[in-house]
């Protein structure tokens, strides 16, 4: 029998994927038996304590990363600023807070501060290797630098199918243990049966304030669109539902609740952020990409997804006839897979 642990999970607040994606890891520690102490901040926080209401959840440092209307090296500076403040907070709130409780384990998701020299510590991330448009050198150097604080580095991935170049090849500067784990979603073992039949399902997520920006987008595109259309605006601390003849705007749901709609959905629109990717190819989904402004991740794994066949619209230039001809491509590209 495996023995019990008292385990602290980290989560980084970067709107809502690193949560969803530790549901699944967290919840397998509950149900094995381990005693699980959470720990995030902003809405990252409020969706794990809706979703683990018997959990301990404490407060951390926020890293307050920002995307503004556009992106450029004062905005990139200020963010690295931003997180360099954030990972020392954390470590020194760590240590602290170590030294009045204590566990057998420290499972963090992209905290880097999250680690201690006297817990095993484990940092989740699919980001490796870094993309930014300029100082990559740089840039990656204090990533490795921060992920050799861990004992065990473990990426969310099978052979990289999915992450490509942010995670292969390992680079040298990473000299501790390198797991792949597969990939993590809420939605992999839910039986339930599907809800209400829906054209589009739209998933808005992200840092603000380029997460409104879609929203606002997308209502205008739907509310006179013939497709039964639902949009999920991200706001996990409501629970409120608006409809607009074939448009139903919902705040938040929780984890059955989404999955229906989701399990519903004929296509899926949302960002290429990682976190989605995993849900949306765990889910078999028919999808449509619209990658965050000024995050180089998003664009790199949209342009690996356009590739593929999977349709890619860019947030600046969307409109009702081009979002129309990417469902028509994403239903194509469906009955050809």
């Amino acid at each position: 029998m495996e023995e019990k642990k008292k385990i602290l999970f980290g989560v980084l607040n970067w709107g809502l994927g690193h949560a969803t994606r530790s549901w699944e890891l967290i919840n397998k520690y509950v149900l094995a038996g381990h005693e699980v102490v959470l720990a995030s901040d902003g809405v990252a926080a409020e969706f794990l304590s809706a979703e683990f209401p018997l959990l301990k959840i404490i407060s951390l440092p926020s890293y307050n990363i920002k995307y503004g209307k556009g992106a450029g090296l004062v905005q990139m500076l200020f963010n690295a600023l931003r997180t360099n403040r954030a990972v020392v907070a954390e470590k020194k709130f760590l240590d602290d807070y170590l030294s009045k409780n204590e566990f057998d384990l420290i499972v963090s998701d992209n905290r880097y501060g999250l680690f201690s020299d006297s817990v095993k510590s484990i940092i989740i991330t699919h980001q490796l290797n870094i993309k930014v448009p300029f100082g990559s050198k740089a840039v990656n150097w204090q990533n490795h630098k921060w992920l050799n604080r861990f004992d065990e580095v473990w990426v969310p991935d099978k052979n990289a199918e999915l992450s490509g170049e942010l995670t292969h090849p390992i680079p040298h500067g990473i000299n501790k243990p390198v797991k792949e784990i597969g990939l993590l979603s809420r939605f992999k073992n839910l039986n339930q049966t599907k809800g209400q039949e829906i054209d589009v399902l739209a998933i808005v997520s992200g840092p603000e304030p380029q997460k409104t920006i879609l929203v606002k987008k997308l209502q205008q595109i739907f509310e006179e669109s013939r497709y039964k259309t639902v949009i999920y605006t991200g706001e996990v601390n409501l629970r409120k539902t608006i409809k607009k003849g074939n448009l139903t705007i919902k705040s938040h749901a929780e984890t059955n609740d989404f999955y229906k709609d989701l399990l519903t959905a004929e296509v899926v629109i949302g960002r290429s952020g990682y976190s989605s990717l995993m849900d949306y190819s765990v889910m078999k989904k028919n999808f449509i990409t619209i990658p965050t402004p000024g995050q180089d991740e998003q664009l790199y794994l949209a342009k690996m997804l356009s590739k593929k066949g999977i349709p890619v619209l860019l947030q600046s230039e969307l409109s009702k006839e081009k979002v129309e001809q990417a469902i028509q491509k994403a239903q194509l590209y469906n009955s050809t897979k």
